[in-house]
């Protein structure tokens, strides 16, 4: 993909707007909510603004830049998802395939009967979350524990996100399919990053020095006890740089995670390269769990005096859909909108209908709650700026 930048007006967006997107994110990196951020918007796949605003590291007094690299946290499942996408293509494994088919340890304590579909829509009956620690072994290790627990059935008529445990087992089941014994940071690499060009992006550290020096730390901003607890955020930094975290260990750049939102607002091409099928994109961008609310959100939802409101959870992938509630896309993007979201605000979305692209990276996180709802104030100042 040849980098192509424009004016807004070229594009049919009002530049006014997006001085007001710049200006909202400069107030909240003052008022202390965030430390930095860098956003990369992007129309008819001309860019339209690619800037970074604020800090790298507030403490060292470091500015953020526009290729620095960044903990992308959950839109590492995306790439996760994406790896089990390709797997899929090749007819290696379905949508209906148990895991016990792949993982045969896991088919104990009435788990049976979960599938890669249950997996990759957050609704396989495993736990919200685990203890931090439980990651620091490996993922191989992880996954030992998580086969041996019982499920963890969410409520009638709710989706309990999987933080960690699904796209730990998904990524097992990577590997344990792969016939070429390779580990899951080159499985990634080999089967969406290098296809993609993707190259600033990697799942671990280990042997990217290139991608440590530019790197930024995770810190948080916010220590209330809302959801997850302050240095248990922190600590992830510390595990994923030495270990595999399929689920939330990534890191990466605005322009590197664009090209992979561009990958799929382009039915699964980039440069002329097939990466993957419009069947599997379709199928990913599409809700999977129906009417049911989000479970990571309905208690916080409920203790800000907000509706809880619907997951929308394609494979992996979050999806508009319908109604107004509280969305990280904006509540003025088109139904068909689709993208990933990670804790403290990390997002890239793509609105197909008006070929608008959306990537916000973010340094020093707010809490889970307050976060969506900035999320959801950038992205509809970013689709207000459409004019045409």
């Amino acid at each position: 993909m040849i980098r192509i930048d424009t004016s807004p007006a070229d594009v049919g967006m009002d530049e006014e707007k997006l001085t007001l997107l710049r200006e909202d994110i400069e107030t909240d990196i003052e008022s202390g909510l965030s430390d930095g951020s860098v956003i990369l918007i992007a129309r008819r796949g001309k860019i339209v603004m690619h800037e970074a605003i604020g800090f790298a590291d507030r403490k060292a007094g470091r500015k953020i830049k526009t290729d620095d690299v960044l903990p992308v946290m959950s839109l590492t499942k995306q790439l996760t998802a994406a790896t089990v996408f390709r797997f899929i293509d090749r007819g290696q494994v379905t949508l209906t395939t148990r895991i016990a088919e792949v993982i045969p340890e896991f088919a104990c304590n009435g788990k049976e009967r979960v599938t890669i579909r249950d997996t990759l829509s957050h609704q396989a009956g495993l736990p919200m979350q685990h203890p931090v620690e439980d990651w620091s072994q490996g993922n191989e290790a992880y996954v030992a524990k998580i086969c041996a627990m019982p499920p963890e059935l969410a409520p009638d008529g709710v989706v309990n996100y999987h933080a960690g445990a699904a796209h730990a087992i998904l990524g097992e089941v990577v590997r344990r399919l792969d016939d070429r014994n390779r580990s899951l940071t080159q499985i990634m690499a080999d089967e969406i990053l290098v296809p993609t060009g993707m190259t600033d992006t990697a799942l671990t550290l280990i042997g990217r020095n290139d991608l440590a020096d530019r790197s930024a730390p995770i810190t948080m901003c916010d220590d209330s006890k809302e959801t997850i607890p302050q240095r248990d955020i922190e600590r992830i930094a510390e595990i994923c740089a030495t270990v595999e975290f399929p689920a939330g260990g990534a890191v990466s750049t605005a322009y590197d995670q664009y090209r992979f939102a561009e990958m799929f607002r382009l039915g699964g091409t980039l440069n002329g390269v097939r990466v993957l099928s419009p069947a599997i994109i379709k199928a990913a961008t599409t809700i999977q769990t129906g009417t049911k609310l989000s479970g990571l959100y309905k208690a916080s939802a409920e203790n800000n005096f907000t509706e809880p409101f619907p997951a929308n959870i394609g494979l992996s992938f979050y999806v508009r859909g319908e109604g107004v509630f509280l969305a990280s896309m904006g509540t003025l993007s088109s139904p068909s909108t689709f993208g990933g979201s990670g804790f403290g605000g990390q997002l890239f979305w793509v609105d197909p209908e008006r070929q608008l692209t959306f990537v916000h990276l973010v340094v020093g996180y707010p809490q889970l709650y307050k976060s969506r709802r900035r999320s959801q104030r950038l992205s509809d100042l970013v689709i207000s700026a459409v004019s045409d």
